[in-house]
């Protein structure tokens, strides 16, 4: 850290906010703050989701609005409404309409965690995929589903089927880059990997993967994290979370 520069204040380059379908672990934020910017905060607003299932989904809908504004009112300068099945659960076009509903309250730029994926895996040309996820089934072929409605090919699943928050807390931190790297030596043709799910994956899963498989990894938390540099205009460098923010400094 450069001292001659830093003043104390968190936040004084800008201000992340996210909508959290569940109550974010300590290893997350130690995880976003070892590898952000210098004078990046991150205001964290949790829709108290504890499993995948629609009811749970449906209420956390219900409270986005209010959400948004108390990011706002923290002085968030960016929200991004995290987690794949709040997108899914109603299709194609439903992040649009998130975002939409969400800019028109808050007045700050605003994405979702897979509107963002999308947009990153564009931005590094990859259209065919194999994905890994802990969530369950049924989520992961809403995903797939959508996924393929943006013109994205998905060859290949690797699923943990995981319905409760907690387990997917549990399990290893190296897990991910495990049932990864599984999913493309089954696929090896893939062009990327892909891998929702803010509650799993650290930083240097994505970094191992990319160095030691030889492709683009997208995990949903990264995109995001990367839409939001953008949108602050944040172009320093962003090392060991995977190839796309090496993107930043050309937008």
């Amino acid at each position: 850290m450069n001292n001659d520069i830093y003043d104390g204040v968190p936040g004084w380059r800008g201000n992340l906010g996210w909508v959290s379908p569940a109550v974010p672990t300590s290893s997350s934020l130690l995880d976003f703050h070892s590898v952000v910017p210098e004078g990046i905060e991150l205001k964290i607003f949790n829709l108290g989701i504890t499993a995948h299932t629609e009811k749970e989904v449906d209420l956390a809908l219900a409270r986005l609005e209010d959400a948004a504004t108390r990011l706002v009112t923290a002085g968030a300068q960016f929200i991004s409404v995290e987690g794949t099945p709040l997108v899914t659960i109603k299709g194609y076009g439903y992040d649009k309409e998130i975002i939409n509903r969400l800019q028109e309250i808050a007045k700050v730029p605003v994405t979702t965690s897979l509107t963002a994926t999308v947009e990153a895996l564009n931005t590094l040309k990859l259209k065919k995929l194999v994905m890994a996820s802990p969530m369950t089934h049924e989520f992961d072929q809403r995903t797939k589903k959508f996924l393929e409605a943006h013109g994205f090919e998905i060859i290949h699943i690797k699923s943990l089927n995981m319905l409760y928050n907690r387990d997917i807390h549990l399990m290893t931190r190296s897990m991910a880059y495990t049932i990864a790297k599984q999913a493309y030596l089954e696929a090896p043709e893939a062009e990327g990997i892909y891998l929702p799910c803010g509650a799993w994956c650290p930083p240097f899963c994505i970094d191992r993967l990319e160095k030691d498989l030889g492709i683009p990894a997208i995990h949903s938390r990264q995109a995001s994290t990367w839409a939001g540099l953008k949108a602050l205009h944040i172009k320093e460098p962003v090392r060991g979370w995977g190839k796309i923010f090496e993107t930043l400094h050309e937008s």
